[in-house]
């Protein structure tokens, strides 16, 4: 039996890894979660009994998933609010599509979350790094 390179190991984690900055991508799925709560929120505020619980889930999840993608977006070479709003746009998408008319709001609030976390996730991920 051959035995294991003491660095086996971490060639390993250095190749899972390729590159991707865990901070940010905890940083920015943590700020696209708090949005989807406010996102949330505001959509009961402003039109109350309207939706229920999982359509307020999926807006949260929404607002995280576009928080996750763009923390996981760091080599794409724009700048960070450009490539929030294109990242925001095409996540927000998904959810947009089906709502008809009505998914032209939850595509400019992803433009703008988009942008928001984005340019917060590359300031902090860049003191860290």
């Amino acid at each position: 039996m051959e035995k294991i390179d003491d660095n086996f190991f971490e060639k390993i984690n250095d190749e899972v890894k390729m590159g991707m900055n865990t901070k940010r991508i905890i940083i920015a799925t943590a700020i696209g979660a708090l949005c989807g709560i406010f996102c949330a929120y505001g959509t009961v505020w402003k039109y109350p009994d309207q939706f229920g619980i999982l359509i307020l889930a999926s807006i949260v999840y929404n607002r995280a998933l576009i928080g996750f993608v763009i923390g996981i977006a760091d080599n794409i070479k724009a700048h960070p609010a450009v490539r929030g709003a294109i990242l925001g746009t095409i996540v927000s998408a998904a959810m947009a599509i089906p709502a008809g008319n009505g998914g032209l709001i939850l595509v400019a609030f992803g433009i703008v979350y988009g942008s928001i976390i984005d340019v917060i996730a590359t300031k902090f991920a860049e003191k860290s790094g």
